[in-house]
């Protein structure tokens, strides 16, 4: 059975699925207030770069055939790939998704609380690999939760190629190019897919540890088996605000943000695509950037600091809350039995504004309590003070994203910076560099619609508020009213001309 190499950096198969949520736990991150909508993107990675590390984690969804799934992804020699939890992905997108609020309207609506959550079925093959040989050394052969992996090293191009078919690849004719050119730059290749018998149900998101900065993502094997675009939704853990360096970046501009109240919906939506589609579509658009985003309270620029909701009753009201990202990550893990320890979140943000270096003794892919882990030096943060769950050898139950992000960086400096991208296969002859951002300024994701149209259609005879001309911040001060009825209307001319003839005329 022949296994289509599909997915590759971004498991850039066909887009109708991807990175989904993997069950319905997945809408229990969902924050939506009253007269809101939620701005929810398909595609999720994540990027912690540090000088020590640079860690990549990929949620892997496919949707079709499960016996026509695969991933290759380059990497530079000695990467360590594991298995990394739902709830990473699931708690990263529903804290940072852009929030678009209606303006305050006097008459009363009900809440909505209409998740929107997708779903989709996603798939995998089993089999087993091909043996050395073929100029082709196999590096490493391992299991990672549910998938068999193999790390593949070559200096000779074309071979990698006969070995993925022999393993049960289908190798597209334009991929082998991209593959030869990966191999003259010195990187060797990491190929996953599930281990025979188990269930799509059974897939969870991986991360590639490598050692050293490396700033670049692949995107040139993102082609293989994609559409005519692919969207790509990339959170980016750097100390300081981070962007493209090769590719255009770009904002949504909140000031044209507009409300219909007949559709209780924002334009939101098709400002980004123009935004999206902008040179050509190579446009990376930054939509969340603040500092200490992980380990303290997010303060948003509509609502201030509110808890983020991870499950709620049968009434609609938030159950299971938390402060922060990180707290919101292990109460996640929790809701998806990914762990049933959540004790370590009493000290998480107390390092929000560390200026320490989060030092893992461990070496790359060993347990935290392996005999061969160090102690860290003093003034460091030793990293497993950021995990929680158990961690053995037999069973590994243990919730350590946060602190693998964290590893080989200063907490205080840590910003959370959120992507997002619609890439054309034009776009994708060359890879993404990132960098420190010029303007290293927060980027809101909630947003006060500056205007709105319609609102008769849900407040008839009442009056609108609208934000003041600023920053849509609940800390505005100063509102303006629009009379929206007749009544209304006829009340304001009244009031003029009583104004015009209380007042005394002007001398000649």
């Amino acid at each position: 059975m022949k296994t289509s190499l599909l997915a590759t950096l971004l498991v850039s198969a066909p887009l109708a699925a991807l990175l989904a949520p993997s069950d319905a736990h997945a809408c229990g991150g969902c924050v939506v207030p009253p007269m809101v909508n939620t701005i929810v993107n398909a595609h999720r990675m994540a990027l912690s770069v540090s000088p020590k590390q640079t860690v990549l984690w990929d949620q892997i969804r496919y949707d079709g055939d499960p016996e026509s799934w695969g991933w290759l992804l380059p990497v530079k020699p000695g990467a360590v790939i594991e298995i990394s939890t739902d709830a990473w992905f699931e708690t990263l997108d529903a804290a940072t998704s852009t929030t678009v609020f209606a303006p305050p309207i006097s008459c009363n609506n009900g809440p909505d609380f209409d998740c929107g959550c997708a779903q989709a079925d996603f798939a995998g093959v089993g089999g087993e690999f091909a043996p050395n040989g073929g100029g082709v050394t196999v590096v490493h052969r391992g299991t990672v939760g549910p998938f068999e992996t193999v790390t593949l090293s070559t200096e000779t191009p074309g071979v990698l190629d006969d070995w993925l078919t022999t393993a049960g690849y289908t190798i597209p004719p334009e991929t082998a190019p991209v593959i030869d050119a990966y191999i003259d730059e010195g990187f060797d290749f990491i190929a996953l897919r599930l281990q025979p018998g188990k269930g799509v149900n059974e897939m969870k998101p991986v991360r590639v540890w490598q050692p050293g900065i490396s700033p670049t993502l692949p995107l040139r094997m993102v082609a293989v088996g994609t559409g005519a675009n692919v969207d790509i939704t990339l959170f980016l853990i750097t100390e300081g605000r981070w962007g493209a360096k090769n590719f255009a970046n770009a904002l949504v501009p909140a000031d044209l943000v507009s409300w219909d109240f007949s559709t209780n919906a924002s334009n939101y939506a098709t400002l980004r695509e123009k935004m999206l589609a902008a040179n050509d579509g190579a446009t990376w658009v930054t939509t969340f950037a603040k500092p200490q985003a992980l380990l303290a309270p997010i303060e948003g620029a509509v609502r201030g600091n509110v808890q983020l909701t991870l499950e709620v009753d049968e009434f609609g009201f938030p159950s299971r809350t938390a402060r922060t990202i990180a707290e919101g990550y292990v109460g996640q893990g929790v809701i998806n039995k990914e762990t049933t320890d959540e004790s370590c979140v009493s000290t998480f943000n107390t390092f929000a504004k560390d200026n320490r270096m989060v030092v893992d003794p461990c070496p790359a892919g060993v347990p935290s309590n392996d005999p061969s882990c160090g102690e860290v030096a003093a003034g460091e943060i030793d990293a497993r003070l950021f995990e929680c769950g158990e961690n053995d050898q037999l069973v590994d139950s243990t919730l350590d994203d946060v602190a693998t992000a964290l590893n080989g960086l200063h907490p205080s400096d840590v910003w959370l910076t959120r992507l997002e991208a619609r890439l054309p296969r034009a776009a994708l002859v060359k890879d993404l560099e990132v960098e420190p951002a010029e303007n290293q300024v927060e980027v809101e994701h909630e947003i006060r619609a500056r205007s709105s149209t319609n609102v008769e259609t849900i407040c008839p005879s009442g009056v609108a508020l609208l934000p003041e001309n600023g920053n849509g911040s609940n800390k505005d001060r100063g509102t303006f009213v629009v009379i929206l009825s007749t009544l209304g209307a006829g009340m304001l001319a009244l009031a003029r001309r009583r104004l015009r003839g209380a007042r005394s005329p002007l001398p000649a």
